[in-house]
């Protein structure tokens, strides 16, 4: 495993993020935690819901009046939710939870690869792999569930006569799971120059 030469700035960018992400990984599990305890505790539960063409009044006219607004999502206080919806609102957030923190365990890792000098290496080129396949699964997984949450919330709060359901699944996490896959390739490409070259050496 070949060391580069990195100057201090780097070295310190380096340990920066990852004291940054081990923090962030603190703060993602204590809003597991929470999250989890408003589910289990079951009484007025938020549950953000997707929308498609509702409409509904909302007092921001002149003097307060009234005006119609289409809703696109909405957050239901929700009650006797039944044990397949509570437990897919729980696994939603177990599920992202533990998909962002393989991510950021592998970001740390990789930091202090980069701040002991070892760039373009089979190493950090696998944990950029598997800290995407953590995001995948975890965006996957996490929306599978979310959509079976949302649905049950629909159904106990309108006792199964509304008809709403929605696959919602977030884009923004995939386009940076694409970001992290091409920065994947661009460091196993340079691991494999870098092979390359120490052999003509």
């Amino acid at each position: 495993m070949a060391h580069q030469n990195i100057d201090r700035g780097d070295r310190y960018a380096s340990w920066f993020t990852a004291g940054i992400a081990a923090v962030a990984g603190v703060w993602i599990v204590v809003q597991a935690g929470i999250r989890i305890a408003e589910v289990l505790h079951g009484t007025d539960v938020p549950v953000l819901a997707p929308f498609s063409g509702e409409q509904t009044v909302l007092p921001i006219g002149p003097g307060g009046s009234d005006v119609t607004v289409t809703v696109d999502q909405a957050v239901i206080a929700a009650n006797s939710l039944a044990p397949i919806t509570s437990v897919s609102l729980v696994l939603e957030a177990i599920v992202g939870a533990l998909g962002l923190l393989g991510a950021l365990v592998c970001l740390v890792l990789l930091c202090i690869n980069l701040a002991r000098g070892v760039a373009f290496s089979r190493l950090n080129s696998r944990l950029i792999l598997l800290g995407t396949t953590s995001l995948l699964v975890a965006w996957a997984l996490g929306g599978l569930f979310r959509t079976m949450g949302v649905n049950g919330t629909f159904a106990a709060v309108s006792e199964h006569s509304y008809d709403n359901v929605i696959f919602s699944s977030d884009l923004g996490p995939l386009f940076a799971i694409l970001a992290l896959g091409a920065i994947g390739t661009a460091f196993t490409v340079g691991e494999r120059l870098q092979r390359d070259t120490e052999g003509l050496v």
